[in-house]
C-alpha cells in the first residue's frame, strides 16, 4: 500500500473513535435544561404560515373532539437552540389532556410538528399517545408511552391513546390540571420531573449557579451515542417495529 494511502488509513482509523469518544464531551458541556423555562403568550407573528397553520388546524380538530380551555405558549431557549410553540387544551368530561406542538432547532436546521395526548391516573400511571417523529429517551416509571409518528390525523391518535389505555384495565381517577394552572403543569410535568427522574438514573445533574439540568458523563454518552449512527438507525428501525406492531393491533381490535 502506498504511504500516502497508509497516512490517510491510518487517520481515519483514529479519527473515528476520537469522534466517537470526544462529541459526547462537547455535548456534557453545551446540553442543558432550564429548571424554570421562561414562558411567553404565543405570538403567530413569529411562527411561518406552516407552522401557524399546522396549529391551528390540529386545535380545531380537538375542539371538534371536545377539547377545551386552549392555553397558547412559546418556550424560547429552554434548550439551547431550541424553541417550542405550544397549544396545550383538556377534555374535563374525558380527564384527557392534548397538546399541539412545533419545535424549532436553529441549530440542526430540524422543524417538528406534533400532536400528543395524555392522561394521568391519582395511581401515578401516566399514559402518553403521540406522533413525536424524533427519538426520545427511555419512558419515565409508570409511564406508558406509545409512539407513531406515522398517525397524523388526531381523531385516530385520540382512539388509540383511549385503546392503550382500555388495554390496562385501570382503575382510578384521572387528574387535570385546574383551571389558570397549565403552564404550572408544563413547568413541573415536561421539565422539572423528567429532569429529576435523569438525575435520579445518573444521566443529569442539577446546576443551581445556573439553574438548569445538565447531562453527567454518562448521560452525555447515552445521549450522543444514541444518535449517532449506526445505533440511530438500529433505534430508529426499533421504533418502526413498535409501531407497526402497535397499528396492527389496533386495527384489529377495531381502530380506523
Amino acid at each position: 500500500m502506498p504511504e500516502d494511502i497508509q497516512i490517510v488509513f491510518w487517520f481515519l482509523l483514529l479519527l473515528i473513535p476520537a469522534y466517537y469518544l470526544g462529541m459526547p464531551l462537547v455535548i456534557r458541556f453545551q446540553q442543558r435544561v432550564a429548571a424554570h423555562p421562561n414562558f411567553t403568550p404565543l405570538d403567530f407573528y413569529q411562527l411561518s404560515p406552516v407552522m401557524s397553520q399546522f396549529l391551528m388546524s390540529r386545535t380545531k380538530c380537538l375542539f371538534d373532539m371536545g377539547f377545551e380551555e386552549p392555553t397558547l405558549v412559546q418556550v424560547p431557549n429552554a434548550v439551547p437552540h431550541v424553541s417550542a410553540y405550544l397549544i396545550m387544551l383538556v377534555n374535563r368530561p374525558a380527564g384527557d389532556k392534548a397538546m399541539v406542538s412545533v419545535v424549532v432547532s436553529e441549530q440542526a436546521a430540524m422543524q417538528a410538528c406534533m400532536v400528543e395526548f395524555n392522561t394521568r391516573w391519582d395511581t401515578g400511571q401516566v399514559f402518553n399517545t403521540h406522533n413525536i417523529p424524533e427519538l426520545l429517551w427511555p419512558p419515565e416509571p409508570m409511564s406508558v408511552r406509545t409512539q407513531v409518528p406515522s398517525l397524523q390525523d388526531p381523531r385516530k391518535l385520540y382512539q388509540l391513546h383511549t385503546f392503550i389505555m382500555n388495554k390496562h384495565g385501570l382503575a382510578g381517577k384521572k387528574v387535570l390540571y385546574g383551571p389558570e394552572e397549565a403552564l404550572d403543569y408544563l413547568a413541573r410535568f415536561a421539565f422539572r420531573e423528567p429532569c429529576e427522574e435523569k438525575v435520579r438514573r445518573g444521566w443529569y445533574y442539577f446546576d443551581p449557579a445556573k439553574d438548569c439540568y445538565r447531562p453527567t458523563l454518562k448521560g452525555a454518552y447515552l445521549l450522543t451515542w444514541g444518535l449517532m449512527q449506526p445505533f440511530k438507525a438500529f433505534r430508529k428501525l426499533a421504533l418502526l417495529r413498535r409501531e407497526r406492531k402497535t397499528l396492527e393491533e389496533f386495527e384489529q381490535a377495531g381502530g380506523s
